[in-house]
């Protein structure tokens, strides 16, 4: 049923649905969490679409307090206003207001209504989420942001569902819909991931008495495309992608980076610009294992003109959001989910760690000492003590990362094409 849209900060009407005594919601944006995604409440369920419009209006002309459970609250970064003021909505965060949601109602819950109550029961607040990704301290009983993340995505992929009472779903149902999907092999297991996640948490509620989702497989990814290097086929076709699209060319940048660095991509998230050392080609880098944290790395000539590109004494990072804020690993993962991979099927089942398998093979066919490739890609080699790794000089590095070329002649064409574009 399609129902008239109200003009922005008046409300709207929502139907939810066949089944139910009251299937009509009169709903309100309150705001907007970290990540840009409208927090609706529900002022009341009624009847007719007429009565549901009724209390709208009368709501906006005289307000009165809305409950609301402190874990939605606490989720708002911006807070919806009054048409025309500075005044927001009257919110009254409580603990829990739940329990007035019997279980039989929620036996008509649709697909969004579902996820929407795991959302808030399960997901990260924002304030968790930026202990989580600046402590490294994850929230308990609750998805880690990583995971809440691929969650998310894994929704936005299937509105065809949004609307579907969740009890009725079968297993053909969704696998029918995965199947119309057409997305690519990680973006599915993300899928099934949702799925089945939505499964248990109705069966516990009773709102389903068979997990119907749980008996889907996972889609087996070809091992030939799993962490093996990059073809000269494929780093060409990566030195060819231009977009418009500031996020897909963010995730084409780091897949080169990472090819030609050897770095995993939470460490290339992870460069503080006061580390970059232009002049001399190199920068200090790497989260993991003793022989991998602030290794001096060479920069590649072929790469240094994306250095340059993101290159900004003022931000701590050489990686930044478009809102200010640091690109976190989270970020890039979801970016090439939702903007790359999907785009461009060469590279599909290919992500940054293949790069850096990639160097490491490229730089063993030159017969590069063993002890200089661990310098640079920051592996352990139990017999090689850590000395030796820290004595290795940057001339060194430098000299061997300029003999990596993964196709003489044809990459450099192209990277030259692109510094005079």
């Amino acid at each position: 049923m399609n129902l008239k849209r109200r003009a922005n900060k008046k409300g709207t009407v929502v139907y939810l649905g066949n089944g139910r005594s009251k299937p009509y919601a009169a709903r309100i944006s309150v705001g907007k969490d970290i990540d840009g995604k409208i927090i609706y409440y529900d002022i009341n369920k009624f009847e007719t679409q007429i009565d549901a419009l009724v209390c709208l209006e009368n709501w906006i002309k005289e307000p009165y307090p809305l409950k609301i459970t402190k874990k939605r609250y606490n989720r708002i970064e911006i807070f919806t206003c009054f048409p025309n003021t500075n005044t927001p909505y009257p919110l009254v965060p409580v603990e829990d207001i739940s329990s007035s949601i019997n279980r039989k109602s929620k036996k008509y819950y649709t697909f969004k209504q579902l996820f929407e109550e795991i959302y808030e029961e399960f997901f990260p607040t924002k304030e968790e989420i930026k202990k989580e990704l600046e402590e490294h301290i994850k929230p308990k009983n609750k998805y880690a942001y990583h995971n809440s993340r691929n969650l998310i995505t894994a929704f936005n992929n299937s509105k065809g569902l949004y609307d579907k009472i969740y009890s009725e779903l079968k297993t053909s149902d969704f696998k029918n819909y995965i199947k119309k999907s057409n997305k690519s092999p990680n973006a599915v297991k993300q899928m099934i991931q949702l799925y089945k996640a939505m499964d248990t948490y109705a069966f516990q509620e009773d709102i389903i008495d068979k997990c119907y989702a749980q008996v889907i497989k996972r889609p087996r990814i070809d091992s030939a495309s799993k962490r093996t290097p990059f073809s000269y086929k494929q780093i060409e076709y990566l030195w060819n992608i231009h977009s418009e699209d500031n996020k897909e060319e963010l995730v084409r940048d780091l897949l080169l980076l990472a090819i030609y660095t050897g770095c995993r991509a939470e460490e290339l998230c992870f460069i503080y610009t006061k580390n970059i050392h232009l002049e001399e080609n190199y920068f200090i880098g790497g989260l993991k294992t003793t022989n991998g944290i602030n290794r001096e790395i060479p920069i590649h000539p072929l790469i240094k003109p994306i250095f340059e590109k993101y290159y900004d004494i003022k931000n701590e990072f050489l990686f930044m959001k478009a809102n200010g804020k640091r690109l976190y690993y989270a970020d890039y993962n979801n970016y090439y989910n939702d903007k790359f991979i999907d785009k461009h099927d060469l590279l599909k089942g290919k992500t940054a760690h293949c790069g850096r398998h990639g160097l490491e093979t490229e730089l063993k066919k030159l017969n590069i000492k063993p002890t200089v490739i661990n310098a640079i890609i920051g592996h352990t080699n139990g017999n090689t003590g850590d000395d030796i790794y820290n004595h290795i000089s940057i001339e060194e590095k430098l000299e061997a990362i300029r003999m990596v070329t993964f196709k003489p002649g044809r990459i450099c064409v192209l990277a030259d094409r692109r510094k005079t574009s």
